[in-house]
């Protein structure tokens, strides 16, 4: 179930991708000459994407020791760092739209990028749900090393999320 959600999340993302590139090349006036390029907060946007990944990961790795109360501080510290990375996207959306504004009319560019990053941001809005039951779990005291896979699954779900952004971030990059 877990692996067909990433395939269904993948496809998702590929062919958005595919048609940002085939659009950033076709089109003369994607971005246009002197128009903004990317915010520079999505370099922070991406550490505090990797903090949450760090985070639950060691919060995995907690479990699986049995040390139960260093499994909740990584939960609630992943769940920081997302909510964190949610506000920086917001900096990040304000910051496009306050650059587009000085233009004669919105971009393709602009357009791409709001999309890109609202679909990721969507999917990490729904990746507080599974984390959210996690957590839940995790203070009833339900997780050991020997049942620990909500945990597992949770955590493999917020590194695709990283893995994504990586590759959104890296095609955003090079064909602006």
């Amino acid at each position: 179930m877990v692996i067909l959600a990433f395939v269904s999340i993948g496809v998702l993302f590929a062919a958005t991708l595919v048609a940002y590139v085939i659009t950033s090349t076709n089109s003369k006036m994607f971005r246009p000459e002197g128009s903004p390029g990317l915010p520079a907060g999505l370099f922070a946007s991406t550490a505090l994407l990797f903090g949450a990944s760090l985070s639950l990961h060691h919060a995995y790795r907690s479990v699986v020791e049995n040390r139960l109360e260093s499994l909740k501080r990584g939960l609630y510290l992943g769940l920081a760092f997302a909510i964190a990375f949610l506000i920086g996207q917001l900096f990040n959306w304000t910051s496009m739209l306050r650059a587009q504004a000085l233009l004669p009319r919105p971009t393709l560019f602009a357009f791409a990028f709001y999309l890109l990053t609202g679909l990721h941001a969507a999917h990490v809005i729904g990746g507080f749900v599974p984390l959210g039951i996690v957590i839940r779990r995790a203070q009833a005291r339900e997780y050991s090393s020997s049942r620990a896979d909500g945990v597992r699954f949770c955590v493999w779900y917020w590194h695709y999320l990283g893995a994504i952004w990586l590759v959104l971030l890296t095609v955003m990059l090079t064909a602006q």
